[in-house]
């Protein structure tokens, strides 16, 4: 009654929220290595990061258009020395890629959704929020829980027990089998092999939906320290003068991002990967320097924090299996190719069983009599 019961709730909430799962699975396929596909859509050779130029020519921008205001510079993460520039142009971001010695390659303007770059954007909005906001973020939130408990329960249906025999012939299921029996052995032999590391990826995801909260909790803040705000008139220090002094503290590090300092926030926050670090596309070391003065008014190194942060930390390069390198990234598609396979699996059986047929055919019947013959030992 009980395995009948879950049984029940396991194939109806897989129905129930079929589409926002297979969303979530497709968006975080084609999310796996956008870094390096967007690149490759965009011409120019390889040009090494020269800071320097890459301000100047960032100067000559804005003094050309004062209505530009340069918000942030960020590295496209693909490893070939180019970086996506964020800029306020009259209360309208506008993003401008452009090489290692500051060139443009490519403008993506407000109106862009798909050109210039933005499908990936409007892919990544897709999977965070539903393209809805903070309203989809807790759509998403909430589906990523249900998807945890139905993981939980399709293990608990699919447990072969405690006989090798009884696992050989879970992990290695026959294609001889008819009707819905074919179906069912499929998607309980992929939901055994890809269930655990996928419960670790999805869980993660899932938390990083609720990472105020759980930040809140843990008692961990995020403020940029204070800093001197700027006197009427006097220009903020350059940005390669800021760089220099936060790369003081970190020689070996690769740069990764700068936010620009604002009236509200009056220093840099220069980001870089520390040689170690588990996030190793972005890193998540960052220094602040005062605009005002050029001094150092507080960093954040993963190697020193709380240990409560430096787990936090790890959600997002565990989900995005960039913390194994190329390895985990691959691992990371091939789970979301799994989750779209178990729903595809999963509709194919419903559907089978719908099919006319009242009572489950001879295979289906041996399927599930080893089903339960194995839980029972």
């Amino acid at each position: 009654m009980i395995r009948a019961r879950i049984r029940s709730i396991h194939r109806w909430a897989s129905i129930a929220m079929l589409g926002f799962w297979l969303a979530q699975a497709l968006t975080g396929l084609l999310l796996v290595f956008q870094w390096e596909i967007d690149d490759a859509t965009v011409a120019g050779p390889r040009v090494p990061t020269d800071i320097a130029a890459i301000d100047a020519r960032l100067t000559g921008l804005v003094a050309a258009d004062p209505g530009l205001r340069i918000r942030s510079l960020s590295t496209t993460g693909s490893g070939l020395d180019r970086y996506d520039i964020g800029l306020d142009d009259g209360g309208e971001s506008v993003t401008l890629r452009i090489d290692g010695a500051g060139r443009p390659l490519r403008r993506q303007g407000p109106d862009d959704r798909v050109r210039h770059g933005a499908l990936f954007d409007s892919v990544y909005d897709l999977h965070e929020s539903l393209l809805a906001g903070d309203a989809g973020m807790w759509i998403v939130g909430i589906s990523g829980l249900l998807l945890l408990s139905n993981i939980i329960l399709g293990l608990i249906l699919a447990w072969p027990g405690r006989r090798w025999a009884r696992w050989r012939m879970a992990l290695r299921p026959t294609m001889a089998r008819p009707g819905p029996a074919r179906p069912y052995g499929w998607h309980r032999t992929a939901g055994l092999w890809m269930a655990i590391p996928a419960f670790l990826t999805i869980s993660c995801g899932t938390a990083l939906i609720f990472i105020v909260g759980i930040e809140g909790l843990a008692g961990i803040s995020r403020d940029e320290p204070a800093a001197p705000a700027l006197k009427a008139g006097q220009a903020a220090i350059a940005m390669p003068d800021a760089v220099a002094r936060a790369r003081r503290l970190y020689p070996r590090a690769t740069l990764t991002r700068i936010d620009y300092p604002t009236n509200d926030t009056p220093s840099y926050a220069v980001q870089f990967r520390q040689p170690g670090e588990a996030a190793l596309i972005f890193g998540s070391t960052i220094v602040y320097v005062a605009a005002a003065d050029g001094r150092v008014t507080g960093r954040v190194d993963p190697f020193t924090m709380p240990l409560r942060q430096r787990a936090l930390d790890l959600l997002y390069p565990i989900h995005t299996g960039e913390i194994g390198g190329l390895t985990g990234r691959i691992t990371i598609f091939l789970i979301g190719l799994w989750l779209t396979l178990m729903i595809g699996l999963g509709f194919w059986l419903w559907q089978s069983r719908r099919s006319g047929r009242k009572a489950p055919s001879r295979g289906t019947q041996r399927a599930m009599h080893h089903q339960n013959g194995s839980e029972m030992r």
